[in-house]
């Protein structure tokens, strides 16, 4: 038959009235059949009265085909399936009347069979019209249910998925009553429900575990399909007025009910829409959780970012000038003052102030490597690591390129957690061995990260994880955050890093990506 959409112009009293009009002209024809001929009781019963009765019910079919609730091109395609069935008929029994009167033969009798053919090929069409309807509205179905998950797609928010879904079952899908109830502290809570069931209940049930059909579905992860949860034993409510249900679990959500007031109210083909439409809630629940956590994680990172400014505004202008106040007024003293014991008075202050200074910057420098790094992009490690090692004082330490890499990275912090990492080998590495310059190597570990290490005195074992910690030092000199804001400066990046042994023993750092950002190729550099 021809699509919906050209049978929408065709009125509804013509669909159905053409039927009618059908059925009243053969039962007329068979009425009039038995007022001309006296027939015996058998024959008037088989041979008139039966045809009789299917064209009354050609007529009757008309009549509540009019009055159904299938759309105007629906019905359409039921009548045109009947009048189909007629017509052929018609053919059929013309081309019979025709060579039975090309042969002598009486047509009286074959006219009469020829009616009854007619009605019972509208019936049939009748049969085949509803079928292909049927098969129309189930394709119709699908396709609103695979737009309408656009909608889901675009619900930022659980509460938005679950309105839109619920939306769409009773809306789109003409699932009666649909509700959806989600986990929270181990209740399912209504979360979203749809007209007509916000007008059924005044408050919507909370289940629990063990007293309702809900929470069994949602337990076992299975759809349940009921034809009348009256007659289940763990229903939650004896006297509810729901009839027919189908429970959808979502995932670890919680579960859609579908619903009806009559019993056997959903076939096979609801519960497919009816699961295939869990999953896409299910799926949408997961992406939207997702998102909302990914919110508050960025709203929490703004407020540590905002808390962070502060300290760091504080530390840069409530420390730093009173500081250099004090410098300042130290080298006036020491200009002033004379004597070996005032002077190592004044150096060991100035040493104490310098200190402190320095503590201030690197403290400064950890706060800011706390938060997440920008854009990041392919930078190449041996160039950063010769660019990085020209801001150190390496005392005579060499730096050597075992290979390199192309990093997905931001270059300027990646440049300070090597200099972090290279004044590390510098001041702790070359410890008792002032006349033994150490080595310091760089290189890619395949294509998963990349290390630094030297072959100074290496680091206890014990002290490993603790080299990490903010303030943790052995060199009397050192603050203690050079290595704490490397560890920063990775997780910025979703680094991992880690302190272990070098091969010619001493220490070695690797850092790791929890993806694939790097891709080797050899080139040996030394410098």
């Amino acid at each position: 038959m021809g699509g919906s959409t050209k049978l929408d112009a065709v009125p509804r009293w013509i669909s159905t009235g053409s039927l009618i009009a059908l059925g009243v002209g053969l039962s007329l024809f068979h009425v009039s059949h038995a007022v001309i001929h006296d027939e015996p009781p058998l024959t008037t019963l088989l041979g008139i009265a039966l045809p009789f009765v299917l064209s009354i019910a050609l007529v009757v079919l008309g009549y509540r085909l009019h009055r159904s609730d299938l759309s105007t091109a629906h019905t359409a395609v039921v009548a045109a399936w009947a009048g189909l069935g007629a017509v052929l008929m018609t053919g059929v029994v013309s081309v019979a009347l025709v060579h039975q009167h090309l042969e002598g033969t009486e047509l009286e009798a074959g006219i009469f069979l020829g009616a009854t053919s007619i009605s019972v090929a509208a019936l049939f069409g009748i049969v085949a019209g509803r079928y292909d309807v049927q098969n129309r509205k189930k394709t119709t179905t699908i396709e609103a249910l695979q737009e309408s998950t656009a909608a889901l797609t675009a619900a930022t928010t659980v509460d938005d998925v679950c309105e839109e879904a619920v939306s769409i079952a009773n809306r789109v899908l003409g699932l009666p009553i649909s509700g959806i109830w989600l986990l929270e502290d181990d209740e399912l809570v209504p979360t979203a429900v749809a007209n007509p069931g916000r007008e059924l209940f005044d408050s919507p049930p909370v289940y629990r575990r063990g007293n309702s059909l809900s929470w069994s579905a949602y337990e076992s992860g299975e759809l349940q399909h009921y034809d009348d949860v009256t007659r289940q034993p763990n229903v939650n409510n004896d006297e509810t007025i729901i009839r027919a249900e189908i429970i959808v679990p979502l995932g670890e959500y919680g579960v859609m009910n579908v619903g009806s007031l009559q019993p056997d109210a959903f076939d096979s083909f609801d519960v497919t829409v009816a699961r295939l439409l869990g999953t896409a809630t299910t799926a949408a629940l997961r992406r939207a959780d997702r998102e909302e956590q990914l919110r508050e994680s960025r709203q929490e990172l703004a407020r540590q970012n905002a808390r962070l400014e502060e300290f760091t505004s504080v530390v840069s202008h409530d420390l730093r000038n009173p500081l250099s106040v004090a410098m300042g007024r130290l080298e006036l003293a020491r200009e002033r003052i004379d004597g070996e014991a005032g002077a190592e008075d004044l150096v060991a202050a100035d040493d104490a102030l310098e200190r402190m200074r320095t503590m201030i910057d690197d403290l400064l420098e950890l706060a800011r490597q706390g938060q997440r790094v920008g854009d990041v992009e392919s930078v190449d490690l041996e160039s950063v690591a010769e660019a990085s090692w020209q801001s150190v004082e390496t005392d005579g330490v060499r730096l050597e390129c075992v290979g390199t890499a192309a990093v997905e990275a931001d270059e300027g912090r990646l440049r300070q957690l090597l200099e972090n990492l290279f004044r590390n080998s510098v001041e702790h590495g070359s410890a008792d061995r002032l006349d033994d310059p150490i080595t310091v190597r760089i290189g890619p570990l395949g294509d998963a990260g990349f290390f630094v290490e030297d072959d100074g005195v290496g680091i206890p074992e014990h002290e490993r994880e603790k080299v990490f910690d903010s303030g943790y030092t052995t060199n009397e000199r050192g603050t203690g955050f050079g290595l704490a804001t490397v560890r920063q400066i990775a997780d910025a990046h979703g680094w991992s890093v880690r302190a272990t042994d070098a091969d010619g023993g001493g220490a070695r750092f690797e850092l790791r990506f929890v993806e694939d950002a790097v891709s080797s190729r050899a080139t040996a550099c030394a410098q």
